[in-house]
């Protein structure tokens, strides 16, 4: 079962959400592709089409909802998968390249090489202590028993997780996906879903936060070139560090990154919100200009659609994840829109915060009228 198990998380876990996150790539800016970025962009596409498939199912298929479910967003992903390969070949016959090439070990300083060596020297001991000592938190009573007994009854918010007994719609949950998904991947991995959470699933999120950290620090070094290499590192390490001493309280994001980091919240708070604010910053340096002396130039601007869609399925996926962050996300989008606007002249920025805001008006409303 486990020689069988693990190629299936490999495939369904890494695998298809980088040929997902493939389709964007030809319309971000050459220097910004990488594969961490394709990656974060297949989550950043695939938790939204769980979402898009999933909530009709609950909302409209009283029986075997899960089953339901788990065909149609097989055949999403598949297609979605297979447009993303295509669309990378598309890429190669034209000429293009479709990631950027990264810096060389030989190419770095030893004071470089040092810090990178710290900290995957960390991230790998957290790495090895979230598998190794495990956390159950309380909550787990209810996200990680309800991805199991959807897995075992085939429906989707309509047992209890706390007795097994049969109830109405759970209208408080059921918007939030996250267990879901999870039970999906169970499913088609063949993975007990409690085991899939604990020990499985902080070797998707805890990397994947670094990633989206790597990109923030790309951003806010951006401007010193090389000289910003160094600093890079060290970034990613004082991270690293945060994340394994910010356990002052049971409620901070670092507590959740690394004792719940399977929870919805805990996805919220690490991924979502992260991307948020490194999208944001990657918009800004492209509508901005990476330094003043570029802007007299009139350096030509990399075109931002593809950054501002982006944008747009992370406010989706923070649906995915919790209801909260979908009102929080608004406004951290609309301070920073308001404020790039105010430096560009530039009304129609706010007016594309507003845009991509509307998917969290759907979604409060929706909430909304379900709890009517």
């Amino acid at each position: 079962m486990t020689i069988l198990t693990i190629p299936g998380l490999v495939l369904w876990l890494f695998i298809i959400p980088f040929c997902i996150g493939l389709i964007p790539m030809p319309w971000i800016s050459e220097k910004d592709r990488n594969a961490g970025v394709a990656l974060i962009a297949g989550y950043l596409v695939m938790l939204p089409l769980c979402w898009l498939v999933t909530v009709p199912c609950i909302l409209f298929v009283q029986y075997d909802s899960f089953l339901v479910m788990t065909r149609w967003f097989t055949v999403l992903l598949a297609a979605a998968a297979v447009i993303g390969i295509g669309i990378c070949i598309w890429t190669v016959r034209r000429g293009e390249k479709i990631f950027c090439r990264p810096t060389g070990i030989m190419e770095m300083t030893w004071g470089e090489r040092l810090g990178w060596l710290v900290f995957f020297a960390l991230a790998a001991w957290q790495l090895y202590k979230a598998f190794t000592m495990a956390s159950f938190d309380g909550d787990d009573a209810e996200y990680v028993a309800q991805s199991l007994v959807t897995v075992q009854s085939n429906t989707m918010y309509r047992i209890l997780p706390y007795t097994g007994g049969t109830t109405s719609l759970d209208i408080r949950h059921s918007l939030a996906v996250l267990p879901i998904w999870i039970a999906y991947i169970g499913r088609m991995t063949g993975m007990h879903t409690t085991v899939l959470a604990h020990s499985a699933l902080p070797f998707v999120w805890i990397p994947l936060t670094y990633l989206v950290f790597y990109e923030i620090g790309k951003h806010l070094f951006r401007r010193k070139a090389e000289k910003s290499r160094g600093g890079l590192s060290l970034f990613m390490v004082f991270i690293a560090l945060f994340q394994m001493f910010g356990n002052v309280s049971i409620y901070t994001n670092e507590t959740f990154f690394l004792t719940r980091t399977w929870q919805g919240k805990a996805v919220a708070a690490s991924f979502v919100v992260p991307v948020t604010i490194w999208l944001l910053l990657w918009i800004f340096d492209e509508e901005n200009g990476q330094n003043p002396k570029e802007k007299k130039r009139r350096r030509k601007k990399e075109p931002t659609a593809a950054l501002w869609a982006l944008l747009a399925l992370a406010n989706m996926t923070a649906g995915v994840c919790t209801s909260m962050v979908v009102f929080l996300n608004v406004v951290l989008i609309g301070a920073a829109a308001f404020w790039l606007m105010v430096v560009e002249r530039k009304f129609s920025i706010l007016i594309k915060a507003g845009c991509i805001c509307i998917p969290n008006g759907i979604y409060m409303l929706l909430y909304l009228f379900l709890h009517a």
